[in-house]
């Protein structure tokens, strides 16, 4: 438990060891005058007491947005230390853990699934803690760092991204180049489409990826990621791309002569396994079966296998057993870590976080990246359902600022498949793009 306390002070103080050494976490009165800052636990599990999950209040937790009356409120000068009297070691836990999202027993004892998951196994915001709370945007963690950092008289970080990750999940390469695809335009009455999509890849409406890259590199050094499908494309996980066709090779060959990254896009259906498999050890090769499938067709490019980063498809991570799959199978960075209805800060932070399994309660290799914005988010009829092109993007603006203001990692995701003729999303994306850039 030593290292969960060490490595949450640290991600508090912004990654300052020195600074992260002015923090006490102790309810001995004895030790405070050791430290510039003490945080006082409470009953949880961080203290080797009974193991209990327990929900915090974020709206009344010491925030740098309520910064004028957190002195008189959450704490008090003794000395020359000041005594948190709020245990935000454990709310900062509870969040970058997902123990509260994570199908745990002791928060969903007696409660049916579809009570807290939607129809594809995922929790919606308005079930997460932050959401019932109205703090979809607001990075909470990144606020307490802000005040525990000042407090121990380290520097605060400038107002800037730490990086730009201009992320596409590929659900589709071509939408006519396969004959279901085609007898689908047919009976729609789009031959002509249909016909000028078999005269080659490029003339297929889905092949938006030229003008994504267009787009995507007038943001100087922003990281260009694509995620790509290896599962069989049954059910969700339809339409499925051949890794061996000529289709998929000349896309592939187009990003590597642009430097994209790549990774592997999980299969709706790997969740679904993980969630049934009998061990830990089944459950990675799960994961790892997919990836080694995606590397393999990547022999144009220089992949290394064990630094493929990955995002769920459908954003389904479904449960801890999903994500310690991730970190088993070797994977280090994954990216799926945003609500599928909701803008925002799903982890409480704008900046990767190492996860914490809260079923062990294992600091794990595995670093979430946190996905803020994504295009089906804004529109979906079953998500936010905005329909004007100028709310969406008010609204993107104010998550941007968010993260640049907490010196953050701002990871966006839109789908290829969305940018195509005059969408909202295409005029959306290149709007965006031009204010961060």
């Amino acid at each position: 438990m030593d290292d969960i306390i060490e490595y949450i002070k640290t991600f508090l103080c912004y990654g300052n060891e020195k600074a992260a050494k002015h923090v006490g976490y102790t309810r001995d009165e004895m030790d405070w005058q050791h430290y510039k800052v003490v945080i006082v636990p409470g009953k949880n599990i961080l203290t080797g007491e009974k193991r209990e999950w327990t929900e915090p209040d974020f709206s009344t937790s010491p925030r740098a947005e309520k910064q004028g009356e957190f002195y008189d409120e959450f704490g008090e000068k003794m000395g020359g230390t000041w005594v948190i009297k709020e245990d935000i070691i454990y709310q900062t836990l509870y969040l970058i853990s997902l123990a509260g999202e994570l199908h745990l027993d002791e928060l969903k004892e007696g409660k049916d699934p579809a009570e807290w998951t939607d129809q594809h196994g995922r929790v919606p915001s308005k079930y997460s803690a932050l959401g019932r709370q109205a703090l979809w945007t607001i990075p909470v963690v990144d606020e307490l760092s802000r005040l525990v950092t000042k407090l121990a008289e380290a520097p605060l970080p400038d107002q800037h991204f730490s990086r730009i990750v201009l992320s596409h999940d590929v659900d589709t390469i071509a939408h006519y180049r396969h004959f279901r695809g085609f007898a689908g335009a047919i009976s729609r009455g789009q031959l002509k489409v249909a016909v000028g999509s078999w005269a080659g890849l490029e003339f297929d409406p889905a092949y938006t990826f030229p003008w994504l890259h267009d787009q995507d590199k007038k943001v100087s050094g922003a990281s260009e990621l694509y995620f790509f499908k290896a599962g069989k494309g049954k059910g969700h996980d339809y339409p499925q791309y051949d890794l061996n066709g000529a289709d998929f090779k000349q896309l592939i060959g187009y990003l590597n002569d642009k430097d994209a990254e790549i990774g592997l896009h999980v299969s709706y259906e790997a969740a679904t396994l993980i969630d049934h498999a009998e061990d830990a050890e089944q459950a990675a090769e799960i994961i790892a079966k997919e990836k080694k499938q995606l590397y393999f067709a990547l022999e144009q490019m220089d992949a290394d296998p064990d630094e493929m980063p990955t995002r769920w498809h459908y954003l389904r991570m479904t449960s801890a057993e999903c994500l310690q799959a991730l970190a088993d199978a070797g994977i280090t960075d994954d990216y799926t870590i945003g609500w599928a209805d909701h803008v925002g800060f799903r982890l409480g932070t704008t900046r990767p976080v190492r996860w914490i399994n809260p079923k062990t309660m294992k600091l794990t290799d595995l670093t979430l990246h946190p996905q803020s914005l994504m295009d089906c988010t804004l529109s979906n009829e079953s998500y936010m359902n905005i329909s004007d092109e100028a709310e969406a993007y008010f609204i993107c603006q104010q998550v941007i600022d968010k993260v640049r203001q907490s010196g953050g990692e701002l990871v966006m995701l839109w789908h290829n498949s969305n940018v195509e003729g005059d969408s909202y999303h295409k005029q959306l994306y290149k709007e965006l793009i031009d204010y961060i850039k």
